[in-house]
């Protein structure tokens, strides 16, 4: 028996395999350019540690993927790595303990990139979709 998210992931690909070749092109190029944008903010306001010896720069480190639904949908991906290969982000982002006991304080830069501009970009996928409906209605 299939979960309750993957059942909708299902549905919504069902949905978008009835929709026009345009329409998915149009929505999967404002996904793409949606998930750059907030890529591109996310590096301007990463943190930056000028030790060699603390690991990968996380602003270095932040980049945009392919989804689970393909060319429509894109993932941003902040992975950078601290000297000993542990994953740096998560606690540059939430806060952490120091090696020598201290706290050191968060400085986030994903999370509020991404609560800030959701509405917007799910707004500029829609309208870009209806955009196409449009176009493809008129032809």
């Amino acid at each position: 028996m299939a979960s309750r998210g993957l059942e909708g992931v299902e549905r919504l690909m069902r949905k978008i395999e009835r929709m026009p070749a345009s329409v998915r092109k149009a929505a999967g190029q404002e996904a793409f350019l949606q998930a750059e944008a907030m890529a591109a903010e996310m590096r301007a306001i990463a943190p930056r540690d000028d030790d060699p010896a603390n690991g990968e720069q996380v602003r270095d480190h932040i980049y945009v993927e392919e989804g689970r639904l393909g060319d429509m949908s894109y993932v941003v991906i902040s992975d950078a790595k601290d000297a000993k290969g542990r994953p740096k982000a998560v606690p540059v982002e939430l806060g952490h303990r120091a090696a020598d006991g201290k706290h050191v304080p968060p400085q986030p830069s994903f999370w509020p990139v991404v609560r800030a501009r959701r509405k917007k970009a799910a707004s500029r996928i829609k309208s870009a979709m209806t955009r196409a409906i449009r176009r493809e209605a008129q032809s």
